[in-house]
């Protein structure tokens, strides 16, 4: 086998390259004049930063100003919940934009060409685009939501037949929803596909009692307009038509079902639904009309005599 023999020459080389970089290394950290460049850069970031915040805080100030102006002169409890959805969106919308153009800027502080980024993300984003279909797709139909003013927050809404709830927050992305336990449901807006809003116009509390079929149809029947009567001066605040007995609504196993309907305030039937149970039971039992329910009857076998002793054979 051949010996290799190395050139000392060439060790010589490359030790004396390897000391060179490592002193220009040192020197590069050395230079005073490149950590005072540094530092005005890292001045110049923090004052654009301070600078953007302050900026953030005085429009976003100045945007629920003007929104509280409005909401002040506006009677309709609509228009109140309308101003406060496109106010979070305008404040939302601020941020988002001072938070990029932020970014742009320190960026350009430390020599990023801002121009190319600029038209590589253009590049690039069109590329994101077909692999983020589900955002796209979230954030038109959030902008559809918005514009077209579907729902807005302090809506009570019902989305996609499946979860109901008080509107908390409309982003341009996604929906917030409290539900009656307090609980907080996310939903995307591209999956929205139906919404049913309880806020847009007047509700209809509809109530169903039943009553037995041994009772008189006539007086059943004039005793829940009494009671209805009865109902409405009492709260007379909620009910804004008066209570209508529609008539006998269907005949049960073992009574007979009479439906009240009444006109309310937006999202108030679940409460009247309640006061109007209530009420009912109470003036049914005043007037001894009976309410069925399920009874139990327990029944002992009889004792058979036959084969007993004493029977005669």
């Amino acid at each position: 086998m051949a010996s290799q023999n190395t050139d000392p020459t060439d060790l010589s080389s490359v030790a004396d390259q390897t000391i060179e970089n490592v002193n220009r290394f040192v020197a590069y950290f050395q230079d005073t004049e490149m950590w005072i460049g540094f530092g005005f850069k890292l001045a110049g970031v923090a004052l654009i930063i301070l600078a953007l915040y302050i900026a953030s805080r005085i429009l976003t100030s100045m945007v629920q100003r003007v929104f509280t102006l409005r909401k002040i002169h506006e009677d309709n409890i609509v228009a109140q919940r309308q101003n406060e959805t496109l106010l979070k969106l305008a404040q939302n919308t601020i941020r988002y934009v001072l938070g990029l153009v932020m970014i742009l800027t320190v960026l350009g502080q430390f020599g990023v060409n801002i121009a190319g980024l600029i038209a590589s993300a253009g590049v690039a984003g069109l590329a994101i685009s077909f692999g983020a279909q589900n955002l796209v797709k979230d954030v038109i139909t959030g902008a559809f939501i918005i514009f077209e003013n579907q729902y807005k927050n302090g809506d009570y809404v019902n989305l996609n037949q499946q979860v109901d709830g008080t509107v908390i927050e409309v982003g341009i992305r996604t929906t917030k929803l409290k539900g009656l336990n307090g609980q907080v449901t996310i939903i995307p807006n591209g999956q929205i596909m139906q919404v049913t809003n309880y806020s847009l116009e007047n509700s209809v509390a509809v109530v169903d009692i039943g009553v037995a079929y041994e009772e008189d149809m006539g007086k059943v029947e004039t005793a829940l307009k009494e009671i209805a009567k009865t109902v409405e001066a009492k709260y007379h605040d909620l009910f804004i038509q008066p209570i209508t007995l529609a008539g006998v609504q269907s005949l049960g196993p073992s009574e007979v079902v009479y439906r009240l309907m009444a006109e309310v305030p937006p999202t108030q039937h679940f409460a009247a639904g309640r006061i109007l149970h209530k009420e009912l039971k109470a003036g049914l039992d005043e007037r001894g009309i009976e309410i069925p329910y399920p009874r139990t009857v327990m029944m002992s076998p009889t004792t058979s005599t036959k084969g007993a002793p004493g029977d005669a054979s």
